[in-house]
């Protein structure tokens, strides 16, 4: 095959024939991956393996997952719900379903899921935070009811690894016991973001996901606001991707006979990510119109009862800058750029502009200005700025 397209991604397998008979080998699975023109594609998906009886690659549920997050193409899938008696099972999805790509399934449980991030790019290191941690301390006379995970990324083109987090709330929207608890977890987290992250990776990009089970605009009984405790102060910015046809934010539960009514699923990126987004939605295969061949229309309804959430980031490093000022006392002169937070600089001198001397690299920026200061060595001396990797 040449010039592949996505259409003609699937399953392939030959016919052998000779004078005893035919016969017809084992499927192969073709895999394409287009081009993301320096695009993040991420989503989010509670998968509903809670009390899951078959998670192999032969069951109906996992089998319309598989085809939903291959259209979607995604870089990185954040997963809850996991079932953990059968988690041995992702090893075989992984082989059928996403080859090439990288699993990473969380040591915490609540004995019945887990959290997991699938992914394109190399997984430097996971952990696994807050299981069976004491909310004592937040308001809630309990533990953490699941964990969140966290994996960190290698993503090419971006100078600081992405940290991805996953976490799945405590369920319950009739309980103001269960709206306590959630709060809780809530406010475990949010302090973990202002204070213990930001404390060691202020200049790498994140963004946390997951099953908060509570709609900001239809709080639960009780409510103690545990989707404003996470993006307060945290660095973590609300986002509420709409389904295209229905302009809707809902995302629970497609499997209801009034459809979907609340909203559960987020993603939210810290403000480097959130100042890049270009795409975003709440993805329904049962509105598409054509379906697409590799889709069935009521995939949605079968794979879960949560509808994934697809949010695409432009790369926040590749951004074109410019000199601001070039400021000279004495022999002292200060160079100013606009710059992204993360993003290493070198600077070069020249006094004919032939022949350049490195005077500083990896200059990395913590802000979205950045300046450096030098002694100008020559009467007449030229200076170049250049974007690191």
């Amino acid at each position: 095959l040449t010039n592949v397209s996505a259409s003609q991604a699937g399953n392939y397998s030959v016919t052998i024939t000779n004078a005893a008979g035919a016969t017809n080998s084992a499927s192969a699975l073709l895999s394409v991956f287009t081009s993301t023109n320096n695009l993040l594609t991420v989503v989010q998906y509670n998968l509903k393996g809670n009390f899951a009886s078959d998670w192999s690659t032969n069951a109906a549920q996992v089998q319309a997952i598989a085809r939903e997050l291959r259209y979607l193409n995604p870089d990185i899938m954040t997963l809850n719900e996991i079932p953990n008696g059968l988690r041995y099972e992702m090893t075989n999805w992984m082989i059928a379903f996403f080859p090439g790509y990288n699993l990473a399934i969380s040591t915490g449980t609540d004995g019945a899921i887990r959290n997991g991030i699938i992914t394109r790019f190399t997984i430097q290191r996971t952990n696994s935070w807050f299981d069976g941690a004491s909310l004592t301390n937040f308001g809630y006379d309990g533990t953490f009811t699941r964990d969140m995970f966290e994996a960190q990324l290698a993503v090419p083109n971006y100078p600081q690894p992405l940290h991805v987090f996953v976490t799945h709330l405590k369920s319950g929207t009739s309980s103001s016991d269960d709206a306590a608890r959630r709060a809780a977890e809530a406010s475990v987290l949010s302090n973990y973001f202002a204070y213990g992250y930001s404390s060691s990776n202020s200049l790498h990009p994140y963004y946390l996901a997951g099953d908060m089970n509570e709609d900001i605009l239809i709080p639960a009984t009780g409510s103690q606001q545990p989707i404003q405790r996470l993006t307060n102060g945290t660095g973590l910015i609300l986002t509420t991707p709409l389904n295209p046809y229905t302009l809707t934010n809902f995302t629970h539960s497609i499997q209801s006979s009034n459809g979907p009514g609340r909203r559960y699923d987020y993603i939210l990126p810290n403000p480097l990510l959130y100042s890049n987004i270009v795409a975003s939605q709440v993805f329904r295969t049962d509105l598409l119109n054509p379906v697409p061949p590799t889709l069935n229309s009521n995939d949605d309804i079968v794979a879960s009862d949560h509808l994934p959430v697809v949010t695409v980031f432009a790369n926040p490093y590749d951004k074109p800058f410019s000199v601001l000022s070039v400021a000279r006392s004495n022999q002292a002169v200060t160079l100013s750029w606009r710059s992204v937070p993360g993003q290493p600089y070198a600077v070069l001198a020249s006094s004919n502009l032939s022949e350049w001397t490195t005077l500083a690299t990896n200059l990395t920026a913590a802000n979205y200005v950045h300046s450096f200061n030098t002694n100008l060595s020559a009467p007449l001396n030229f200076f170049r700025i250049y974007r690191g990797q």
